[in-house]
């Protein structure tokens, strides 16, 4: 059958248009579901944060005080045995009534305090409310692990991981203990227990999306609070499927569990180790549902209009099919920068001017929209600078304290960015670190400057304070959104491979990558710069030296050598 020209011409306009509208669609529907994913992700994450910060932190807040205001009492600082008073478990002295009574106010004002008590270093007795016949006559509580963490770690209020307790309650509780001192001394341990279907109670109190699911879970990967309750004390490592997705830190992940795809955001508790998951199917088609269905629409509509357009100009075609065709054709492979060219001067003239008109008016279009794109860039570049200025003016109060190191900051900064450009860092990374390595030493604000300039050795108590710097840099900038990645840069950035280093003691691959780039960088410069403690600069070969000595316990052994390399090449 032969086909005409007319609907050779439709039928050919119609596949080029329903191709470009698909590809358009395809590629605007690919934009739009990275855009959701993106917020799916964030407001998961920031919902988990909300839940975080409104309901646990807030509820060991308020434990952690319980236990830290009765290991100020004066009575239980001051508390001795009587003279031949022996070992008590099931039992409460006689002169420690008045305490036990105002305890079990709180335990019966409290249904999730299964106990509070007072274990005795002197001999390992254990004053507990409610008095517990169960507990065993032999029960030593030095020996516990409540009372060795916070005999070990006395300035704060410890937590422990859910265990079986071994008393009359006989479920799982969890610990938080505080020691109790005596001019230094260890006097003994206060404690209280909480039953583990407290935690349970808050995540189901809790509304984490239309059918999320919150958990948390210990260092171990044990389950302890999950609206689940056949959940409860099974360990999350053994479901393959699900602890792939988790690492160390904070984050979000989407992926398929059990058939169904889910986003999953998770944080660390970091006064416990324990870390608060929180799932929600995903069901992206149906978010996107609107959007694909105005993208039907409008393509419903454009072949319309194409086929009608086409069927009146086929009319009159004739002849410069061909070379109308071939100019659509090139506006769908994108070639704005090409007409048609018709020597007729009939409608097919008209046409073809009609046809390069729309393709310099695309053209202009997408002129304006590359400008508009150039101009969105050069206003984030003026905002980055304008940011940039704030940074550096901090920099400059920092230095305006110590006399030894003005341009310490910005030298210091220079070698970061070129450590990190060497190794290929991303342009996310290379801002948060120039942000970061100029405010390195902000929290020298808070140092005294007659300790910053001393000449000679530091004392102790000075030291400590040169090493809070870190700290205090990280609380200072704690209110700054746009430094929010930087400021935990600078708060590693005096951390040791090996461990050693200050303020948390951090050691290999816990401290992030930027701060181990500073610290190279810091340590250079303060190595070829005059300072109070060493007058004469180290020489190059000198530097070098203690860079390659330092490899694997200050310093991290990748970024030395990437830095050891720009030395070199420097030097030829």
């Amino acid at each position: 059958m032969r086909i005409s020209i007319r609907s050779k011409f439709i039928l050919s306009m119609l596949v080029i248009i329903i191709i470009s509208i698909m590809i358009i669609s395809l590629l605007a529907f690919n934009n739009a579901k990275a855009i959701v994913l993106n917020e799916i992700r964030q407001s998961s994450f920031n919902t988990l944060k909300n839940a975080n910060d409104y309901f646990f932190n807030k509820f060991m807040a308020d434990m952690e005080y319980v236990v830290e205001y009765w290991a100020q009492n004066e009575e239980i600082i001051n508390y001795k045995h009587k003279p031949g008073q022996p070992k008590m478990v099931t039992s409460i002295p006689e002169h420690f009534q008045s305490i036990s009574n105002k305890w079990m106010g709180y335990v019966n004002s409290s249904p999730y305090i299964a106990w509070i008590y007072l274990g005795c270093e002197e001999d390992g007795s254990i004053f507990i409310i409610p008095i517990d016949d169960t507990m065993p006559q032999d029960y030593d509580c030095r020996t516990r692990d409540w009372y060795q963490k916070a005999a070990n770690n006395r300035d704060k209020a410890v937590w422990t991981d859910p265990y079986l307790d071994a008393g009359e309650i006989g479920g799982y509780v969890v610990t938080v203990a505080k020691a109790v001192e005596n001019d230094g001394n260890l006097v003994g341990a206060i404690g209280l227990d909480i039953k583990l279907s407290r935690f349970s109670d808050i995540v189901n109190d809790i509304i984490y999306g239309e059918k999320g699911t919150l958990m948390l879970v210990n260092s171990s990967g044990e389950i302890f609070s999950h609206p689940d309750s056949n959940m409860l004390m099974t360990n999350i490592k053994e479901d393959e499927e699900l602890s792939s997705q988790l690492i160390s830190g904070d984050g979000t992940s989407i992926f398929y569990y059990k058939g169904v795809e889910h986003v999953m955001s998770y944080m660390t508790i970091p006064e416990t180790g324990w870390k608060l998951i929180g799932m929600i199917p995903l069901d992206v088609n149906q978010t996107l549902a609107p959007i694909t269905a105005r993208a039907i629409q409008v393509a419903v509509v454009s072949v319309i209009v194409t086929f009608l357009i086409g069927y009146l100009l086929s009319k009159v075609i004739t002849r410069p099919v061909a070379n109308i065709m071939e100019g659509i054709k090139n506006i769908s492979q994108g070639k704005l920068d090409e007409h048609i060219h018709i020597d007729s001067k009939d409608e097919f003239k008209v046409l073809g001017d009609q046809f390069n008109n729309m393709v310099d008016t695309l053209r202009t279009l997408i002129e304006e929209r590359n400008n508009n794109v150039k101009e969105l860039t050069k206003m984030n570049e003026e905002i980055r600078r304008s940011y940039l200025s704030t940074v550096q003016s901090l920099a400059n109060a920092i230095e305006a304290s110590d006399k030894y190191t003005r341009g310490h900051c910005e030298r210091v900064s220079n070698i970061s960015l070129a450590i990190a450009k060497k190794m290929g860092l991303g342009e996310d990374e290379l801002n948060a670190l120039e942000f970061a390595s100029i405010l390195h030493d902000i929290g020298k604000i808070g140092v005294p400057s007659a300790v910053l300039n001393k000449e000679g050795k530091l004392t102790t108590e000075e030291f400590d304070m040169i090493k809070k710097h870190p700290t205090i840099g990280y609380d200072i900038l704690s209110d700054v959104d746009f430094l929010y990645e930087s400021r935990k840069i600078l708060l590693e950035h005096h951390e040791r491979i090996d461990g050693t280093g200050y303020p948390r003691g951090l050691k290999g691959d816990d401290i992030s990558l930027l701060a181990k780039i500073i610290s190279v960088a810091d340590a250079y410069d303060a190595m070829t710069s005059s300072r109070p403690y060493r007058k004469i600069p180290l020489t190059d070969e000198q530097v070098k030296t203690e860079l390659i000595k330092g490899k694997g316990t200050q310093f991290d052994s990748e970024v030395v050598d990437n830095f050891l390399e720009l030395l070199y090449k420097q030097a030829e």
